[in-house]
């Protein structure tokens, strides 16, 4: 007999969500959209809302943000960008430019989105609102019990439930919860630091220099060796989102955030093409933020009882792919998808099973495309940027990664695999291939 799920239960689930980020958000959004379960969310923090400014929205993303209908929150402030555009470092070359959108969504269904962090999370907060989800701020988790399936608050009180979803990012403690008595290695620094600040685009635009970045919506990148600079609009094109990636100089200490020095940030990009100077020259004090770069490296385990880790508790995202927030979305659908159809037992080791191949083959392009933004002058980088400003699909080939062949699938093109992805979809037909009962709901 096929394992299946008996007639819905009597009661419905009680989901405890654990951080109120994007990925918790979201997990609390499509369990709730299931209609099998009462959802709460806990927050540590004395407020909501969301560090960080630019984000970009992939396919993959934006299709499950439309379809459950948080999109309708968020139109205001997207911004589609019509070309990706890479930049020599020095000289200010243009070594490629991709169509982006329409084009993106005329392939895939959905559109590309750049956006405000802030407004994608204020977004999600307005849906969890919508569906009567309710949000318990300055709840620090101390204690969580995955068999009897209950959390423990630093003010003593104890949440009891049937399931927990562990969405409290990078420092985890429900990790801690997963991975008790067993080794695993803490979050490290990857070497490299980042300064992130916006600039009103109207002050670009009367700038000869800094014109053509803002004329047209785009995202660009300027590679360089050891660092690069990303730039793109947000918040219908009012805004421009800068973010330069750069070694570890020592100056963070134990910290992971801080105010950026503006000075150090000009010194360090002093012999960049007039573009990068003359947007960094636009940095105002107070606007600038410092952070520290961080690593996981892959769990083994994601679950442990009735507790399954998502987003970058279980899988952070270095910002290369751009896919951080997209995964912890998909994670939340596919997670939704399991609890609707699995028995509880099966939620954890079946979520796993879904999502941990593809998250981890993220992390590792991310991992990788580090290596070729960073490339040092020479004959490699010579290759690399011949390759990209060769249009042909044999040169590009070289430089462009392909999905492994998985579960009787054939192997497929990054951005195919990547794009035309539907986490819901695939959740369903995975489940199905495994022998269970599913609705085609």
């Amino acid at each position: 007999m096929s394992p299946s799920r008996t007639d819905p239960p009597a009661k419905r689930l009680r989901v405890v969500v654990v951080g109120a980020g994007l990925g918790g958000l979201a997990a609390a959004i499509a369990i709730s959209r299931t209609g099998l379960a009462e959802v709460q969310v806990l927050e540590a923090a004395s407020k909501l809302g969301e560090l960080g400014a630019g984000i970009q929205v992939s396919p993959n993303c934006s299709r499950l943000l439309i379809r459950w209908g948080v999109d309708k929150y968020l139109a205001d402030n997207v911004v589609l960008p019509r070309y990706g555009r890479v930049i020599r470092w020095q000289n200010g070359e243009v070594l490629a430019q991709a169509p982006m959108m329409p084009q993106i969504q005329e392939k895939y269904g959905f559109p590309h989105w750049h956006v405000h962090r802030a407004d994608l999370h204020e977004a999600l907060r307005k849906k969890v609102e919508e569906l009567k989800i309710p949000i318990k701020v300055n709840a620090k988790v101390i204690g969580a019990d995955v068999d009897d399936a209950s959390i423990t608050l630093h003010t003593g009180e104890k949440i009891n439930c049937d399931f927990i979803v562990g969405s409290d990012g990078l420092r985890s403690s429900m990790r801690e919860v997963v991975l008790k008595g067993e080794e695993a290695a803490p979050p490290f620094v990857t070497g490299d630091y980042a300064y992130r600040f916006t600039v009103p685009t109207e002050d670009m635009a009367g700038d000869p220099v800094l014109a053509d970045c803002v004329k047209t919506p785009m995202a660009i990148g300027w590679w360089g060796p050891g660092m690069h600079v990303v730039g793109y609009k947000l918040r219908n094109e009012t805004m421009f989102n800068v973010v330069t990636v750069f070694p570890d100089d020592g100056t963070m200490d134990n910290t992971y955030k801080m105010e950026g020095e503006i000075e150090h940030l000009k010194e360090l990009y002093k012999d960049w093409c007039p573009q990068v100077k003359a947007l960094l020259d636009r940095a105002r004090p107070g606007t600038v933020t410092k952070w520290k770069l961080m690593d996981l490296p892959p769990l083994q385990r994601w679950h442990r009882g009735k507790l399954v880790l998502i987003g970058d508790a279980c899988h952070p995202m270095l910002p290369y792919q751009a896919q951080g927030a997209s995964q912890a979305i998909e994670d939340a659908a596919a997670l939704a998808q399991c609890l609707r159809l699995l028995p509880l037992r099966d939620v954890g080791p079946v979520f796993q099973q879904l999502r941990y191949s593809r998250a981890t083959q993220i992390q590792k392009f991310a991992r990788e495309q580090r290596g070729k933004n960073h490339m040092l002058d020479g004959p490699e980088q010579e290759a690399r940027d011949a390759a990209m400003k060769d249009a042909s699909t044999a040169a590009r080939s070289a430089y462009a990664w392909t999905w492994a062949a998985e579960d009787g699938e054939p192997p497929k093109p990054w951005n195919e695999g990547l794009f035309g992805y539907d986490a819901e979809e695939e959740a369903l037909r995975r489940i199905r291939k495994l022998g269970y009962s599913v609705d085609d709901e």
